[in-house]
């Protein structure tokens, strides 16, 4: 009888352990690519009314003045260039004289403000190299910023005006417009070594220099020219030789990794704007590929150009209407959307 009743009680158990419902370890769903990009509406000069809200392509929907609705305060006169640096982003203000450091939901961590000699800076383009950010002061200086020291700035002298800045194998590439001394703009870019953070050299490229990008090994600058017979440029620097590159009419440029693209515009005998044509080149290989659009949209008064990953920005403005960003698919050049940024002149992204 014992052996009975211990053959069927072993029999219940094992009938127990079979039916026992398996429930499958929870298999951890991705996070989409895109965290959400930061847009930069440029504003108008003395109007107060630059500002930044939060895209986001996967679900196609946008967020504008988030600076703002975070912080309570106006983000200033002329948003100029945002960066995002880890955690940090980075937004220079150009007419406020004054950056701003925010976390990753643009909460104030710290505002920046360099004086040299009494005189307050305007801090114009970021890039970032050996664990620094660096800034252009319109007024003639390169800034560098230490994120471990709690953002201490520390600045050295370049040239007239300078714009758009980068950073190769320890040195800072600094674009020197002489905006402030037109018609005779100025024609050079700074060489900055980061270790000594002083200039170490001059190179010459075209009239009014602007935005600077590194893709590969070689640096490129986009110039405005003298508005006359002085034409604007897109030209490669490498290896300290300086050549141009054939695009007509070329406003702006951007790049990620190592590709840049190249926002071509002009305008026709009546002064109207022209439709802007978006080039791919190969950074590295310092290459033309062709034209980037693929699906025929028409970009209307091209006014900037800005990536991320996946993404390409083309920046529409009337200057007197909300501007528009055309975003397409850096994969296919095909257009993934087209929105109201919530601003004057869209400019800048970050992600």
């Amino acid at each position: 009888m014992k052996k009975s009743l211990l053959a069927i009680l072993a029999i219940i158990a094992v009938s127990a352990v079979s039916c026992r419902k398996v429930v499958p370890e929870p298999v951890p769903v991705p996070e989409p690519e895109t965290e959400g990009v930061y847009i930069l509406n440029n504003g108008k000069w003395g109007d107060n009314n630059s500002n930044i809200g939060i895209y986001h392509p996967e679900t196609k929907s946008y967020t504008a003045d988030v600076f703002f609705t975070v912080n309570g305060k106006k983000l200033g006169d002329l948003g100029q260039d945002i960066l995002r640096n880890g955690d940090d982003v980075y937004i220079a203000v150009n007419g406020s004289k004054v950056i701003y450091v925010t976390d990753k939901n643009l909460k104030i961590k710290k505002e920046i403000t360099a004086t040299v000699a009494d005189v307050t800076l305007s801090p114009r383009y970021f890039c970032t190299g050996g664990g620094k950010v660096y800034v252009s002061y319109y007024e003639g200086y390169l800034g560098e910023i230490d994120p471990a020291k709690d953002y201490a700035v520390r600045t050295t002298t370049v040239g007239p005006n300078p714009e758009g800045v980068g950073y190769l194998d320890g040195t800072i590439y600094v674009a020197n417009s002489g905006g402030y001394l037109a018609p005779a703009y100025n024609n050079t870019m700074s060489k900055v070594d980061a270790a000594t953070f002083k200039e170490t050299g001059v190179l010459v490229v075209n009239t009014n220099p602007a935005l600077v990008k590194v893709c590969g090994k070689n640096v490129y600058v986009s110039s405005f020219g003298n508005y006359g017979d002085a034409p604007a440029k897109v030209q490669c620097i490498s290896g300290g030789t300086v050549t141009d590159l054939a695009y007509t009419s070329p406003s702006a440029i951007a790049a990620y990794e190592n590709t840049l693209y190249v926002l071509c515009g002009g305008y026709d005998e009546n002064w109207n704007p022209l439709p802007g044509t978006i080039y791919v080149h190969d950074g590295a290989a310092n290459a033309q590929k062709g034209k980037f659009v693929t699906d025929g949209t028409v970009i209307e008064n091209a006014y900037s150009i800005a990536v991320t990953k996946n993404f390409v920005f083309a920046g529409a403005s009337d200057y007197k209407n909300n501007g528009d960003f055309y975003v397409f698919n850096s994969a296919d050049g095909k257009l993934h959307q087209k929105f109201d940024t919530g601003g004057l002149n869209p400019l800048s992204v970050a992600n």
